[in-house]
């Protein structure tokens, strides 16, 4: 009768297992071989804490390919910061009244390059291509998927 019990405990994890293999081909997830929606994905990385950023990320990029329309706000936002970067060091490195340091003048001339270059990293992500947008895409939500797989395992052992 243990023996019985054993061999029905193990075919239970076995199959608890395979019913909750996630896998990621050709911008479709699955879940046993049967496809799964965003929604289910977003339930299943909330369940299992895990891979919520990536997907998130990996869905923001195909939005990007989707709607192309959603490259203005990143354009902008990089212009912004690029324009707001000599505004940091013309204005950190004056003082009406009297000489400013070395090391403070560095700081404003550093802070204000950083923002200039950070912002022209943001405006060409705006004319990455499509495919590179997609490849971005894939990557994420590979990574999600290997994440679930992992803590699915864990949970299951």
């Amino acid at each position: 009768m243990k023996l019985l019990t054993t061999i029905a405990a193990v075919l239970i994890s076995i199959s608890a297992f395979s019913q909750s293999y996630v896998k990621y081909e050709n911008q479709s997830f699955f879940l046993n071989e049967e496809i799964i929606e965003m929604r289910d994905m977003k339930r299943l990385t909330r369940q299992y804490r895990t891979g919520g950023n990536n997907l998130k990320n990996g869905i923001a990029s195909l939005n990007t390919v989707k709607y192309p329309i959603s490259r203005v706000p990143l354009f902008l936002g990089g212009a912004s910061a690029a324009l707001v970067g000599p505004i940091i060091a013309v204005l950190g490195s004056y003082d009406p009244s009297g000489p400013v340091s070395a090391s403070n003048q560095f700081f404003a001339l550093a802070t204000g390059g950083y923002c200039i270059v950070a912002g022209g990293v943001i405006m060409s992500r705006s004319f990455l291509s499509n495919e590179k947008f997609m490849r971005r895409a894939d990557k994420q939500f590979q990574k999600v998927a290997d994440k679930l797989n992992e803590a699915i395992k864990a949970a299951n052992q």
